[in-house]
């Protein structure tokens, strides 16, 4: 059997699209209440002890950049809102501690413990826990060990090997042969030419890491390379095709389903037509100042525009008026409304 061919966009899923797109950068764009861009992760009053200092940010400082990733990691299968709400919830001597990647290795180079020597063997046998009945960090391969990870798991407040997730980054920086992220860049850098191949091993490295899935890597690489989103706080937007980076998550799936995508459902596949998509989505028709292709900013759209806890947090929403703007809502936006009269929703 011949392989499926790539999903291509009609042109009615192009439009539905782009009417989503006017939706959101009337709604949300460059708002405090855009979450999951980089002005998000520098609020304390978002992300608590957890804010990356927007001079250090802008440098490339890797100390912040490291703050930024492991932060950018615990946005998965929950709703953003809960994510910030641990977040703020945790103590400035832990949140230093878990985001800092020379604490984490001397933590690890001083344990007892060989499961966490690699992110190999913190992968294969390391096995993490949450006592059912205590819900403190435990695991059966060295039960009396007192380590970090364990402790790290009850402050991440996610599922039991989540406490991995921090110290693994951080031996994915130290295997990659770099001093730090913003190292790991400059290695990038040299070993490849092409600013696509760059986008691509950028993506590849961090996947290293435990729990960095292509969505993370692609949410946190998309918040340091794209100019539109990052406004001016993106350190690595230069000589890496950042239109690469697109977040799939369950809010773009269920934006996909409502205007009929066909295609296989890999990431790469869904990135790929999302992209396609974006092709057909002059910008500059909206905002001058954009670029005119951004995928990054049209799944940003997709994925706002079904989340029906984000608008829910954000007073500003429409769906806070409804009914009355539902009226001269663009049919298209407003038939694939999740927020509309009489739809509840959760996601």
């Amino acid at each position: 059997m011949s392989p499926k061919k790539p999903a291509r966009p009609r042109a009615t899923q192009v439009a539905a699209t782009k009417a989503v797109v006017r939706w959101y950068l009337d709604q949300h764009f460059r708002q405090a209440s855009d979450p999951g861009v980089v002005e998000m992760f520098c609020e304390p009053s978002r992300v608590g002890s957890f804010a990356i200092d927007r001079h250090a940010l802008r440098a490339g400082d890797g100390r912040a950049l490291f703050r930024l990733l492991v932060a950018t990691a615990m946005f998965q299968r929950r709703q953003d809102v809960q994510i910030l709400r641990i977040l703020q919830g945790m103590g400035a001597s832990d949140a230093a501690e878990i985001s800092d990647a020379a604490k984490l290795l001397a933590l690890v180079d001083d344990s007892d413990c060989a499961n966490m020597r690699t992110t190999q063997a913190l992968a294969e046998a390391c096995n993490l826990d949450k006592d059912p009945q205590t819900r403190e960090g435990c695991c059966s391969a060295n039960p009396s060990v007192s380590c970090h990870l364990k402790r790290h798991t009850v402050l991440l407040k996610r599922y039991g090997h989540f406490g991995k997730v921090p110290t693994s980054i951080a031996l994915m920086v130290r295997e990659s042969g770099a001093e730090d992220l913003a190292g790991l860049h400059r290695l990038v850098m040299q070993r490849e030419r092409d600013p696509l191949a760059r986008a691509q091993a950028l993506e590849r490295e961090l996947s290293r890491a435990w729990r960095v899935s292509q969505k993370i890597a692609s949410m946190f690489l998309s918040m340091v390379t794209n100019p539109d989103l990052s406004r001016g706080l993106a350190p690595w937007s230069q000589g890496i095709d950042s239109t690469y980076y697109v977040v799939i998550d369950s809010n773009v799936d269920l934006f996909l389903a409502t205007i009929g995508y066909k295609g296989t459902g890999t990431y790469d596949a869904r990135r790929d037509f999302v992209r396609a998509l974006a092709r057909g989505i002059d910008l500059t028709e909206f905002d001058g100042a954009l670029q005119p292709y951004n995928p990054r900013l049209v799944q940003q759209a997709m994925y706002l525009f079904m989340s029906i806890a984000n608008r829910r947090a954000a007073t500003a929403d429409c769906m806070h008026l409804a009914p009355a703007p539902c009226a001269t809502c663009p049919s298209a936006v407003r038939r694939r409304c999740p927020a509309g009269p009489g739809l509840p929703a959760s996601r």
